[in-house]
């Protein structure tokens, strides 16, 4: 249900962002104020029914004037406070940033190795990224994890292309296992 409802809401806002020509900069101040009602001192004002709805829109309008977004970021955080409904504030920006990629044909990647790219890499992986998507803009974030034991994983919009040793260690043992039964 909260997933229907935030892509409902960043749907609207995308529209009207579109309207006023301001899809990026929407997308941006989204990112923005989302990350501010994560943070620890926010969060439970988010999450705590306990919250009194006056309180909760005063801080939430707060916050958005502190961050200086625009006015059709300041109404949805205040619709949102309203509805005791900004713990979606974060599934909205997905959603955003999903229909601002598709709308501008480009596509976000995240990259995970065992060590750092060398640039060389990164570039090779992220024309990989371009034939698999067959977008020209790839939008690439790289992370390290040392358990990957080598190799890299893709993840492009949910769909994971693992070519890690852990994973091919695993299944090398599944298959032995099954062969050995």
């Amino acid at each position: 249900m909260n997933g229907r409802l935030a892509k409902r809401y960043a749907r609207a806002l995308f529209e009207l962002a579109r309207e006023d020509g301001v899809l990026v900069a929407a997308g941006d101040d989204l990112g923005r104020i989302a990350a501010a009602f994560e943070e620890p001192r926010l969060r439970p004002f988010v999450l705590s029914p306990a919250i009194e709805a006056g309180a909760r829109l005063r801080t939430a309008k707060a916050v958005a004037a502190a961050l200086g977004v625009s006015h059709i970021l300041a109404n949805l955080v205040a619709l949102l406070a309203e509805r005791s409904r900004l713990v979606l504030l974060s599934d909205i920006t997905r959603w955003y940033e999903s229909f601002l990629d598709d709308e501008l044909g480009r596509a976000r990647v995240r990259i995970r190795s065992a060590a750092p790219l060398a640039p060389a890499e990164r570039t090779e992986v992220v024309e990989l990224a371009r034939r698999l998507t067959g977008r020209q803009e790839i939008l690439a974030t790289a992370e390290v994890d040392p358990e990957l034991l080598g190799g890299v994983t893709l993840d492009i919009g949910g769909t994971v292309y693992d070519g890690s040793v852990s994973t091919q260690l695993a299944r090398l043992t599944k298959d032995m296992a099954e062969g050995g039964a």
